[in-house]
């Protein structure tokens, strides 16, 4: 997923100031952190890909999200007086398309403690989530959904059918799939006759191949994915050497806000790669459309769409 190794280079903001905590907690943070301590020396247990029907939430209970991809579904499908808490990321510009939201929502950190202290009975986590935090809360009597990994949109769709129902929100978690399903239905209105071949690079040097969310964002747009082609499958690194031996006919860059130097700046540095790439478009993605493969997914196929009939 795109926000995997991304994410965890960001530097997260500060905890918010309207954390709730339940009145034993309050009175007790000492015996709770003991708790905690002593029960990370114990294996979690292992963790299903959802609850059986008895574990689900209870109407009105309130929920927290301790990942950004779970933090998207939550916002989405769940009032505002019934999130507990939303992950670190969630306010994050770069990454989230939710920072008005998790703005009036207590930030939680990657901790048993964290979401204890915010009363939620429930929480939701990604598939690659922190596997020893999830077991802890599990032991300490918390529900945990984790997400599975959503890197097509019928993956996508599925997924927020999926929590949905878990959730008790099937009729707003099915108003979100009829929109997604409408925007791409849009993409899928108007193929374009000539799919140009477009490379997706970061500032790492990493690329996209086949089986990623970026992938499925290039073909719903009408691209040709140039990593995919080459063999790559799933997350890769292209060197500008690569792109020179096999140049694409558009640059997707994406990851670079905050970065000091520019992809322009890369590829000017040396005279072979400024007079390769002097004639390449360069369309640029905000990473947090696809920071994970969730349902802002679409808005990075919409994007790519759109440079595409603009032309270079």
């Amino acid at each position: 997923m795109e926000g995997r190794r991304m994410v965890r280079k960001v530097q997260a903001g500060g905890m918010s100031a309207r954390r709730r905590q339940s009145k034993v907690l309050e009175t007790r943070p000492a015996i709770l952190a003991i708790l905690v301590a002593a029960l990370f020396a114990v294996s979690p247990a292992p963790v299903a890909g959802a609850w059986e029907d008895s574990a689900r939430p209870a109407d009105g209970e309130r929920i927290a999200s301790i990942d950004l991809c779970a933090d998207q579904a939550v916002v989405a499908l769940i009032d505002r007086d019934r999130i507990a808490g939303l992950s670190r990321w969630a306010s994050d510009p770069r990454l989230s398309v939710m920072t008005e939201e998790a703005g009036t929502v207590p930030t939680l950190a990657m901790s048993a403690e964290s979401v204890l202290m915010s009363g939620a009975g429930t929480v939701v986590a990604d598939s690659y989530g922190d596997i020893k935090t999830i077991g802890l809360l599990q032991r300490l009597g918390v529900t945990v959904y984790r997400m599975p990994a959503a890197d097509t949109f019928p993956d996508v769709l599925r997924s927020l059918t999926t929590i949905g129902d878990e959730l008790h929100e099937a009729d707003r978690a099915s108003g979100l799939v009829s929109s997604l399903r409408s925007r791409l239905d849009r993409l899928a209105a108007s193929p374009p006759a000539h799919r140009p071949l477009a490379a997706y690079y970061r500032p790492d040097g990493g690329t996209a191949g086949s089986g990623t969310a970026v992938d499925a964002a290039f073909h719903a747009a009408g691209y040709r994915n140039l990593a995919a082609e080459l063999g790559t499958r799933g997350w890769g690194k292209f060197d500008l050497e690569t792109l020179v031996l096999h140049p694409p006919e558009v640059i997707v860059a994406s990851f670079f806000e905050g970065n000091p130097g520019t992809l322009s700046d890369r590829f000017s540095a040396h005279p072979v790669f400024r007079k390769a790439f002097r004639d390449i478009p360069i369309v640029k993605v905000p990473a947090r459309f696809w920071s994970c493969g969730g349902w802002p997914l679409i808005s990075a196929a919409e994007t790519l769409a759109a440079a595409r009939s603009a032309g270079p």
